[in-house]
Parts: C-alpha cells; structure tokens; sequence
C-alpha cells in the first residue's frame, strides 16, 4: 500500500514537485466541486490519460483496484439505502421504521456518478503519489513543519527496512523449528514473543544510529541548507498555471450554479445546466499537457526548450 515512486524519463516525471501537487490537486478537486457526470467524466479520461503518459500504469494499478472496489460498493448500497426517485425498478418489502426497500433509477445512476467520482479522486491521488519523490514532497512540507516532516520521512524510510527484518527472522526461526503456524492462540503469542522483541530492540539500535548521524552533521544546530535546488523550467510555469485556470473556471462555474446537477426526484437533463466553456476548458487543458508530454520524449529539441 505505500506509495512506489520510481523516476522516469517523462516530462510529468521531469515536473518541479509543486507543479505535480498543483496538477494532480486541481484534478481531485475539480472531481469534488463538479457533480455534473459529464464534468466528471472528462476529468475521469484527464487522470488516465496523464497515468498513461506518465507510464505509470502498473504502479497505479493498486490505487485503480482500490477506487473500482469503493465504487463498486457504492453503486451496491446505495440503491439499496437510498429510494429516492420517481422511476421505481423494483419493489422491495416494507422494513419497519425504514420504510419500503424500493430501488429506483435515480438511486442507481446517482451510485454510479458517486462511483466515478470516487475513483477519479483516488486515482488523482495515486498518479501524485507515482510521480512526485516522497523526498522532494516531504521537502516541501518541511519549510511549513520541519519537526513533522522529519518524523514522516523517518517513518517512510523505516517501515520498508523492518518488513524485510522481520520477513528475515521469521525465516530463521522457522528454520530452527519455532512453531509459528498451527497450535493455540496462547502458543503462537509465546512462539512470536522473541519476534517482536527482536523487532523491538533493532528499532531501538536503528533509532540510537539515526540520533547519532543526526547529531554528526548538526541537526538543529542553525538554518538548514538543501542538498540540492530544484531549478523552476517553462514547463512548471506552463502546468502550473493550466491548471491554476482549470481550477479558476471551476471555481466560478460552481459560484453560478452551473456544476451541479440534480438526480432526484427525477434526473435531469445533464445539459441543461452545463457550462460549456468549464467542460471544454477540462478537455483542452489537460489534453495540450498530454500532448506535450509525449512530444517532449520525442523530439530533444522541444525537450531542450521547455
């Protein structure tokens, strides 16, 4: 479940860390403000698309497995919690202090658009996990809350190292014939007793080290220095603020009641209320980004340029 980072040579991969979080955060957000599915399913193509570019599919998959699961649950109960609608599909018995379990139209559809919405959140998420180094994104949120950032970077860097550990001893004990598997509860507490104090006491060692190296090179002695700068290209300014202009139109379609959309008690004409530009601004936007991701792999001197 933790986040795999592995550098690319793509331009998405290439974007300075606050370029990437503002992207990725204006296509979660832009899926939470709109409630219109057209909106959201643009948004929905913008996220896989960017995935592709970026050649991250494999290391999103986890993330599009867990927003299919989510959706998939939602679009199951919430016909079943929800009979709001004119269109009744099935009548369901009477429940007392409930009601009637009828499973309308609208509630179906409703699931669904929750659904896609859902998914195209956390596979938002997961693309900004994809692509932006857990160390440049703990980096910036160092400069807000150094003390925090450092315990979250000790723990990222630390969880990976004590699953291998413990992987290693309980080989070894199973080598040596502890009796691990099988047996009462009781039993296999005292068999997995000197696992966790082996584990207990190399995070002890592991953390006496880190204080020690910490204190060598004079942590919290004065004003910290970064180890290297991260140059601002013409393609951060670019992303950036396509972005920045996605999530103005948004913003202002919302102000003017044109990114909601009503399902119930019947639906409604999903163009009805539209707004036009925010859509097609969605598609252009995050196209152009797509475009030139892919160009820029391709021709050096574009690559040079931006």
């Amino acid at each position: 479940m933790l986040p795999v980072y592995r550098h690319k040579d793509t331009l998405i991969h290439g974007l300075h860390p606050v370029a990437a979080l503002v992207m990725t955060l204006t296509l979660a957000v832009c899926a939470l403000l709109l409630e219109n599915p057209l909106y959201v399913a643009v948004i929905c193509a913008a996220v896989i698309a960017l995935i592709l570019a970026a050649d991250v599919w494999e290391e999103c998959k986890v993330f599009l497995r867990i927003g299919l699961l989510v959706g998939l649950l939602m679009v199951i109960i919430n016909p079943l919690i929800n009979n709001q609608g004119a269109h009744i599909i099935i009548y369901g018995p009477r429940i007392p202090l409930w009601g009637h379990l009828d499973i309308t139209l609208e509630a179906i559809l409703y699931g669904l658009s929750s659904a896609l919405r859902v998914f195209t959140v956390i596979a938002a998420f997961g693309l900004m996990s994809t692509i932006i180094n857990p160390d440049d994104l703990l980096d910036i949120f160092s400069r807000f809350s150094s003390r925090s950032s450092l315990s979250a970077a000790l723990a990222v860097r630390l969880y990976p190292s004590m699953v291998s550990e413990a992987k290693e001893i309980r080989e070894v004990q199973l080598a040596r014939g502890m009796p691990l598997k099988g047996g009462s509860r009781w039993s296999q507490v005292k068999a997995h007793t000197p696992l966790w104090y082996s584990m207990f006491q190399g995070s002890l060692d592991r953390a006496a080290s880190i204080a020690e190296s910490m204190t060598a090179r004079g942590f919290g002695s004065g004003k910290r220095t970064p180890l290297r700068r991260r140059l601002i290209r013409p393609r951060d300014v670019m992303v950036v603020l396509l972005s920045l202009g996605v999530l103005g139109v948004t913003i202002a379609a919302v102000i003017m009641g044109r990114g909601s959309y009503s399902f119930f008690p019947t639906l409604e004409n999903p163009l009805s209320n539209l707004s036009l530009v925010t859509l097609v601004t969605i598609a252009i936007v995050f196209s152009v980004i797509v475009i030139i991701s892919r160009s820029w792999k391709r021709w050096h001197w574009w690559r040079s340029k931006i």
